[in-house]
C-alpha cells in the first residue's frame, strides 16, 4: 500500500471540493424551500391559479376609465403656477413646473 502523505495541493484541493459541494447543496436547497413555499401560498393547481391576465382595451386606463376624456378633462383645466404666476393647462403643468424650477422664472 501506497499512502500518499498530506500536500498543500492536496488538502487544498479537498477544501474547495467541499467548499463548492456545500454550496451547491444550499442552493439546491433554497431554491427547493422557496419553490415549495410557493406552491403551499397559491396552490398546485394551475387552473385555481389566481394570477390570470385579462385582455384590456387600450383606449382604457388601468381604472377602467376612457384616455381620451381624461385628457380633454385634463387639458381643459387650467392651474396658475405659484413660482411664475402663468396659467398652464392641466397636461402640461408637470412639465412647465420642472422647467419653471430648474430656470427659476419670476
Amino acid at each position: 500500500m501506497t499512502e500518499s502523505g498530506i500536500t498543500y495541493d492536496n488538502l487544498a484541493a479537498s477544501l474547495l471540493n467541499d467548499m463548492i459541494n456545500n454550496i451547491i447543496k444550499n442552493e439546491v436547497l433554497l431554491n427547493l424551500s422557496n419553490h415549495l413555499s410557493i406552491e403551499k401560498q397559491i396552490g398546485d393547481n394551475k387552473e385555481n391559479n389566481n394570477f390570470k391576465f385579462q385582455e384590456t382595451d387600450s383606449s382604457k386606463d388601468i381604472y377602467g376609465q376612457d384616455k381620451m376624456k381624461l385628457k380633454t378633462v385634463e387639458s381643459g383645466r387650467y392651474f396658475s403656477c405659484e413660482n411664475c404666476g402663468r396659467k398652464i393647462a392641466g397636461g402640461r403643468f408637470a412639465q412647465h413646473i420642472n422647467k419653471c424650477l430648474e430656470r427659476k422664472r419670476k
